[in-house]
């Protein structure tokens, strides 16, 4: 006898039943068990059925596809950023200073400016001569008559200058011209007089004729003491 308030199996229950099939699989109904909801990708195929060792490499394609851009745009900026450092090299102003001419304009300077400032009353013509031999232009009538109008006063006196250069440098050199800064220090003695040292600034141009460079001029910029 059956019991009224007993629910009766549907006919596809009953079905489901004598063919054995789980209720829970069935593909027109899809469930979600143990809280995981089965995914299925935009081609229809579902997600879990992928080949693990395949989400890596796609992964990796997927995300190196912004780097090639990005790269370029890092390179860009690298080779604006040298353009920048390197045009005051290229359009900026050219140096006063050439480096093929420093040495040979700084060498003379400091040895020419030595022979011209340093005379001694038992050397005298030689100094002279000296003097006629580092310099060229004006600057030679000039040391040259300097030196003649004080030869007795230098031989009366028995007077030796020497002088020393203490600094220098180079402000401008080209290919035939050129101007050095210096610190010379000048000690003067005489008979009967105590050595007097004295420091001087000075700016000395320079000449070039033939292999040599020669004093064009020379101008004093105070004392250093």
């Amino acid at each position: 006898m059956s019991d009224p308030d007993r629910p009766h199996p549907s006919a596809r229950s009953t079905a489901v039943a004598e063919h054995g099939e789980d209720p829970a699989t069935d593909v027109d109904a899809p469930t979600t068990t143990a809280g995981t909801a089965t995914t299925t990708d935009r081609s229809g195929t579902d997600a879990a059925a992928e080949d693990p060792a395949d989400v890596p490499a796609r992964r990796r394609r997927r995300t190196s596809v912004p780097l090639a851009p990005l790269l370029g745009v890092l390179l860009l900026l690298l080779l604006a950023g040298n353009a920048y450092l390197l045009a005051p090299r290229l359009f900026g102003e050219e140096s006063s200073v050439r480096t093929g001419t420093y040495v040979d304009v700084l060498q003379a300077a400091r040895s020419d400016v030595v022979d011209l400032t340093s005379f001694d009353y038992l050397t005298i013509d030689d100094d002279i001569e000296q003097a006629r031999r580092v310099t060229t232009g004006d600057l030679t009538d000039e040391s040259v008559s300097g030196l003649e109008g004080a030869r007795q006063q230098i031989v009366d006196a028995q007077a030796v200058t020497s002088s020393e250069v203490v600094g220098a440098g180079v402000t401008r050199a080209t290919e035939d011209e050129g101007t050095v800064v210096m610190v010379i220090a000048t000690t003067r003695q005489a008979a009967g007089v105590p050595a007097q040292v004295r420091r001087d600034r000075i700016e000395v141009d320079l000449q070039r004729e033939g292999d040599r460079w020669l004093l064009s001029a020379i101008r004093g910029t105070g004392s250093d003491d």
